[in-house]
């Protein structure tokens, strides 16, 4: 695995959970990047690298993902993430930020940009629809443990096959945390392996009322429709929409240059 950049580890509260983020530095403005469902803020390294010499790289792990505590509660909504989005931004004092979401992180960026539009300079929405077909707990079975990380990188390179094997590795490794049977497990909270909340989202209606310049990105090899992105384009008003045809759906981590590259030019407009 090739040098991990330099990040330094911040942390905030709200009503008792701890929230985790990663700072990867660099100069200017800030953007807040949000992963998807279990995912963590690793997955953010390969674009921090092309993005922070003109952008500061913020990525957050969400609640019940990475280092940020779990729920008891099993509070995982949208909604949820969106009020721990608030409390990162007001706690770290980041002012004006741009927000950029993968996934599940896009969902949330959308409703923030929705409530917040005074917040944002600028938004960047990755590979997602905003409503689902498929229900909260239709999942495809995931792997609980792996033996060792051979195991958890080959599971990794199967998600990601045009991943750098760098990025293979940063995934597995910082994914996983050893269990007292010896073995190691996915960093993030076992509700996950049964449901995943935001299939019942509708974000539709909130499309109309974002006012941020907004950059939709549709990965050519994702199971998410390019109509229906066109159409999510179409009804943000000033949005414009790429696609990255090589890539599958985490595309930071399938595909972070040619994604980096992509954001470096729309952030920088």
């Amino acid at each position: 695995m090739s040098a991990l950049l330099a990040v330094r580890h911040g942390w905030a509260e709200r009503d008792g959970l701890s929230l985790h983020l990663l700072d990867f530095g660099g100069e200017g403005q800030v953007a807040v990047c949000l992963h998807g469902v279990t995912g963590h803020a690793w997955a953010w390294h390969d674009v921090a690298r092309v993005l922070r010499g003109r952008e500061r790289v913020v990525a957050l792990d969400m609640r019940g993902h990475g280092d940020s505590g779990w729920s008891g509660e099993q509070e995982y909504t949208t909604a949820e993430h969106v009020a721990d989005l608030e409390q990162v931004l007001a706690g770290l004092e980041l002012g004006v930020v741009d927000l950029v979401g993968s996934s599940w992180g896009a969902l949330v960026a959308l409703e923030f940009a929705s409530l917040h539009p005074d917040r944002l300079r600028r938004l960047a929405i990755v590979d997602v629809e905003p409503s689902f077909e498929q229900g909260e707990t239709e999942i495809l079975p995931r792997p609980r443990s792996f033996d060792g990380l051979a195991e958890a990188v080959a599971f990794e390179r199967k998600n990601n096959p045009r991943a750098p094997d760098s990025m293979v590795e940063v995934m597995a490794r910082m994914g996983t945390r050893p269990a007292s049977s010896g073995c190691l497990v996915p960093k993030h909270d076992p509700y996950f392996f049964e449901r995943w909340p935001f299939r019942s989202d509708d974000h539709w209606g909130e499309l109309g009322v974002i006012e941020t310049p907004t950059l939709l990105v549709h990965a050519g090899r994702s199971f998410v429709r390019a109509p229906v992105m066109e159409k999510m384009a179409a009804a943000i008003r000033r949005s414009t929409i790429v696609e990255i045809e090589e890539a599958s759906h985490v595309v930071p981590v399938d595909a972070p240059e040619p994604l980096g590259e992509a954001l470096g030019r729309f952030l920088s407009a």
